[in-house]
């Protein structure tokens, strides 16, 4: 037993002396020393000239989007659909590109004159809070920190230099860094689980222990494979049709954290500080973790990696134990294991797509398959699993959650002779359903409050036009050229396929169950599950008739359409048939080491040709880069937002002139003082509106409503040199009652599974 917990002292000790070795001092430290202080370092005219041609830019944008408005149109101007999503820290136009958080600026000056500097941002002044100082005469080294709220781009360094004053070197570093690097951390926290699971299973005496320790082994192997892009530097995805959204969730909901919103219902950093409500329709759960390690300083590129990395070690061991379970084979449960976790279409999701619900929501329904056959045919008193899955998957992503309960009617439907001849099976689905149900109200009462106020939540696609063409599901090596549009291109670029590996398997599963039946061991569930996953992955193409159901009437259309893409349905498909496909490859124990080989060389050959093509693109997002929060997405505002006219800061009065001092943000809570002599209308300021803000005025509470371009607007603007505003968001009582009816469901899954765990060990 010493000798046990010597070796996990010895792992975390390793790791931790390896975190501080390669800890780089220098990290996220930018130095300009001699002529290039000048790409830092501005005159405060130049720095008003930029600051002015902003504003003018925006009053324009702003001139251009009300035109759009009063035509009844609805876009963005070409300034902001252009604007690339991602840049590196230095910026060739001069300055930096930084991230929210806290900044120290050292500079080596000498100057026979004393003078003033602060840091600007052109037209993202009001991000940056502190950051001027007094600079006495005379060689000294100064230290001047800033803090930034939102990213901003082209933050530089404003003063009047005396004549003959040299500022030598300029080193801005992010606070916190450069002793113990966050980032190595966190990747010492998921390598040291993993070591501790391996030394554990090390001391595993029974009969059992040395295939446990063999299976853990390939499964780690196999997340490893699947990792591969997280293993180089940088974020790859730089096809990502959603990567940009998705970071932005897990940087809006660590700012949440960080200003005390708990949880999360506005992302504060999101669309250049105006906040986005994305929360209230989007699952965000486990995004959680990737925000508490940006919380906790680790950078965002690293807080991605950490989150795929667990996210393919869980989906490698859920696929592993379910298979197992239905099959009764732990070699049949290392197959299935091995073939899902390196699935083209979830590798495509991590890294092509950058679809980090939909991945995330892929975790966990191998468990629903392997729940359903315990509910429905097997021991029902496995509920608890059935409400384990759904739950995840609900909270993981809607379309996925709506796909997961089709599957289930589906085979409900099958087993409904069953079903009626033993009532207990249908109570015990019940008992999921309730626990789900409970689970998820913290999302679903939001989701509903929301929808019913108008907000836009649209995401309909003419279904038809993505289906994919029955070869697509044949494509062994999906190109790497780029996204072209139309079905079959789709399949060949993206990699929206099962890959050959599982077709192959599930080849040889189909042969042998039409040669043999069902008389081997496992051949039934194989044939179901085969045939669930079939008829998902033919209803992913277009020999099911999407053009006939488009044209059904609402809200039957309506619920097509928002399917948006058929081919989704492999990844519904993917999971059951890699269950089938590894009883075909291993069915026949006298040659399960040859079906081994074959399975594992096939899904290493294909997943890594595809791995390889994703890291050869190059990162979309170096780890000391800049993700911008300017999203190009149209739903989850009011219908007409125009975000390209969204000015950070932007504060205006009604029918008033008037200035602002002692501004103030953090996350949704907005603070200034505001001098109107004369009084005004009302005051817009710079967040959208939603559901849920409040605000005082002068001390007092001050209607809240929707403003030009949908911003808030407060209605209470008295005359006054020191008018005091403060707004905030505060959660409906609807919304707190619901997070307290699912702790109480998330308390009875975790007591239902505690006690279907004793059930099963008696």
């Amino acid at each position: 037993m010493k000798k046990k917990w010597a070796g996990f002292a010895a792992i975390w000790l390793a790791l931790a002396v390896l975190v501080l070795i390669y800890t780089d001092p220098d990290e996220f430290a930018w130095h300009y020393e001699g002529e290039d202080v000048r790409w830092i370092l501005v005159s405060t005219e130049q720095a008003q000239r930029e600051e002015q041609a902003e504003a003018e830019r925006m009053q324009q944008e702003r001139l251009a989007a009300a035109e759009r408005s009063a035509a009844m149109e609805w876009g963005e101007g070409e300034s902001y659909t252009s604007l690339p999503m991602t840049m590196p820290a230095y910026d060739e136009a001069g300055g930096l590109n930084l991230m929210w958080g806290s900044y120290t600026v050292q500079l080596a000056v000498t100057t026979p004159e004393a003078f003033d500097l602060r840091m600007v941002s052109a037209g993202m002044q009001s991000f940056i809070e502190g950051g001027a100082d007094h600079i006495d005469a005379g060689s000294s080294t100064v230290d001047l920190a800033f803090r930034l709220t939102d990213t901003a781009r082209r933050v530089k360094l404003a003063c009047d230099l005396p004549q003959d004053a040299v500022i030598h070197s300029v080193v801005v570093r992010r606070d916190g860094t450069g002793v113990f690097s966050r980032d190595l951390a966190a990747y010492a926290l998921v390598v040291g689980v993993v070591l501790s699971v391996l030394w554990a299973l090390r001391f595993d005496g029974s009969g059992e222990g040395p295939a446990r320790r063999r299976d853990a082994l390939l499964l780690t192997g196999a997340a490893v494979m699947a990792s591969l892009p997280c293993l180089w530097d940088g974020l790859y995805g730089a096809w990502g049709h959603d990567l940009f959204f998705h970071l932005n969730r897990i940087e809006g909901i660590a700012t949440g954290l960080m200003s005390g919103q708990f949880p999360v219902r506005i992302h504060a950093s999101t669309l250049q500080g105006y906040g986005y409500a994305a929360s209230q329709f989007y699952p965000e759960l486990f995004l959680y973790i990737p925000a508490l390690l940006r919380c906790a300083g680790v950078s965002l590129t690293a807080s991605v990696h950490v989150m795929v990395l667990a996210a393919n070690l869980l989906t490698a061991y859920t696929a592993y134990y379910s298979a197992r379970r239905i099959f009764a084979s732990r070699e049949i449960g290392l197959g299935a294991s091995v073939l899902y976790t390196l699935c083209i279409y979830r590798i495509a999701n991590l890294y092509v797509r950058t679809a980090v619900a939909e991945y995330l929501a892929m975790i966990f329904f191998p468990l629903l398959a392997y729940a359903m056959v315990e509910v429905l045919l097997r021991e029902d008193r496995r509920w608890p699993l059935l409400a384990l899955s759904m739950t995840g998957i609900v909270l993981s992503h809607l379309l996925s959650a709506l796909f997961a309960v089709l599957l289930c009617a589906l085979a409900a439907a099958v087993c409904l002779p069953r079903l009626l001849r033993e009532p207990r099976r249908m109570l015990s689905i019940f008992k999921a359903a309730v626990i789900t149900a409970l689970c998820a109200l913290w999302f679903v009462v939001p989701l509903a409050v929301y929808s019913a106020a108008g907000i836009n939540t649209s995401v309909a696609i003419d279904v038809d036009k993505h289906a994919l063409s029955f070869g697509s599901l044949l494509v062994a090596l999906p190109g790497m050229a780029g996204v072209v549009e139309g079905q079959e291109q789709f399949a060949y670029t993206v990699g929206v396929v099962p890959g050959l590996a599982i077709m192959t398997g599930v080849l040889l599963a189909a042969v042998r169950l039409y040669a043999r039946g069902r008389t081997e061991r496992g051949a039934k569930a194989a044939a179901v599950l085969l045939a669930l996953g079939g008829l998902c992955l033919l209803c992913a193409t277009d020999l099911f008739p999407w053009t006939w159901a488009r044209t059904l009437r609402r809200p039957l259309s309506t619920f097509f359409m928002q399917i948006q893409y058929p081919w989704r349905l492999v990844g519904v498909a993917a999971p059951l048939l890699c269950m089938a496909a590894a009883w075909g490859y291993l069915a026949d124990e006298r040659r399960r080491s040859a079906g081994m080989a074959a399975l594992g060389v096939l899904s290493v050959v294909f997943a890594g040709m595809m791995l390889q093509g994703v890291v050869q693109q190059g990162p979309a997002l170096e780890r000391d880069g800049c993700c911008d929060t300017r999203i190009r997405q149209h739903e989850y505002t009011y219908i007409m937002t125009e975000k390209s006219a969204l000015e950070p800061g932007y504060i205006h009065v009604g029918g008033a002139a008037y200035s602002v001092t002692d501004y103030h943000k953090q996350g949704t809570d907005l603070s200034f003082t505001l001098s109107v002599p004369e009084g005004g209308r009302y005051i817009e300021v710079p967040l959208l509106y939603y559901p849920g803000y409040h605000a005082t005025v002068g001390g007092e509470a001050s209607t809240v409503t929707r403003g030009t371009n949908n911003v808030l607007r407060l209605l209470r603007v008295s005359e006054s040199d020191a008018l005091a505003v403060r707004v905030w968001y505060e959660p409906p009582m609807s919304f707190l009652v619901s997070q307290g009816l699912s702790l109480l469901g998330a308390a009875l899954l975790l007591a239902s599974l505690v006690r279907m765990r004793r059930w099963s060990a008696a």
